[in-house]
């Protein structure tokens, strides 16, 4: 979230001085008598002023991309619409354009524009100047496309990247805990509008202190790794696998009434514990689960899920010393 508003910091700041720097450009070509021009890029000033006071507005709400799309398709129709009457100065402008898409649209809907923009004005140089300038201008437009093309997949990856390390625990793979509290409080409020119940289940690893003393970090960490992705494969599509502590894992189930999180999380126990693993010779699991209540908080659903799991330890433990004497 914090990603997305700064990004739209940028495209408002990057909108106004770009309305600021087609005046300049306007005025400059009024004084060489360029008035056709100048009508023309007068299109450009108001485009960009209302997309920044759009973006603006809604800054408080998910980022809406068609405004971006309208944008760029307008500055390139009007670049493309000049181009046979102003080539060398159009050409200049048009190479703004790799930039300015890449940076405020997806990056396959930014390729296939700019492919669009590079072939339609390929055509036209070669109509206009012939075909060794036509060939020239869309040789360069292409390494110049290309060299943005990578820097914006770059980053795509590198925020992708940031935003996976932000969100998960890197030992087990699994959601982690600030994110389960965001995650948590957005479901809640997402079930108290739509009165849909929400339920979690939690898993605990019992010994856990103990197999890592045998075992070691390094196999209980593989090991940690694959319950994660064998309990993503147990549970249901949009259910999602928290781990909050070493030994503790949270299930959260939108849409599941608690006779459903209670049969699968017996589902689920005994799923797991039936399965081999490596190098562990017997998995032993203590789970519970809660069902949230009509205005509860994220907290007193999180501390009556746990309070459920200790009962349901001490109970486990009673009844192992009960059968051992």
């Amino acid at each position: 979230m914090e990603q997305q508003q700064l990004t739209l910091r940028i495209q408002i700041i990057l909108y106004t001085l770009a309305a600021f720097a087609i005046c300049i450009l306007m005025i400059d070509q009024y004084r060489q008598g360029l008035y056709s021009l100048v009508l023309s890029n007068a299109i450009g000033v108001p485009a960009f002023l209302f997309s920044a006071i759009y973006l603006y507005i809604n800054r408080d709400h998910s980022p809406s991309l068609w405004v971006h799309h309208l944008l760029i398709i307008l500055l390139a129709s009007l670049a493309l619409y000049q181009l046979p009457e102003y080539s060398e100065l159009m050409m200049h402008f048009l190479y703004a354009l790799p930039l300015l898409s890449f940076f405020c649209l997806p990056i396959i809907n930014a390729t296939l524009i700019n492919i669009i923009a590079a072939t339609i004005s390929a055509l036209m140089l070669w109509n206009e100047l012939g075909w060794q300038d036509g060939l020239r201008w869309a040789t360069n437009y292409c390494l110049f496309l290309g060299s943005a093309w990578c820097y914006a997949y770059l980053t795509q990856i590198k925020q992708e990247s940031l935003r996976r390390l932000a969100l998960t625990d890197q030992v087990s793979g699994a959601y982690n805990k600030r994110h389960f509290y965001h995650t948590l409080d957005r479901e809640i409020s997402r079930s108290q509008n739509s009165n849909d119940p929400i339920s979690l289940i939690a898993l605990t690893i019992d010994d856990y202190h103990q197999m890592m003393d045998i075992h070691g970090r390094r196999s209980i960490n593989g090991f940690l790794a694959t319950f994660t992705e064998r309990a993503r494969n147990i549970i249901r599509a949009g259910d999602e696998v928290f781990r909050l502590e070493e030994d503790l894992f949270i299930l959260l189930l939108p849409h599941c009434p608690n006779d459903g999180a209670i049969v699968l999380m017996e589902r689920i126990k005994r799923n797991l514990q039936q399965q081999p693993w490596d190098p562990i010779p017997e998995l032993n699991l203590s789970t519970s689960a809660a069902t949230g209540a009509s205005g509860e908080t994220s907290d007193e659903l999180k501390k009556r899920l746990l309070q459920s799991l200790t009962k349901q330890q001490r109970t486990t433990l009673q009844i192992g010393a009960f059968s051992e004497q």
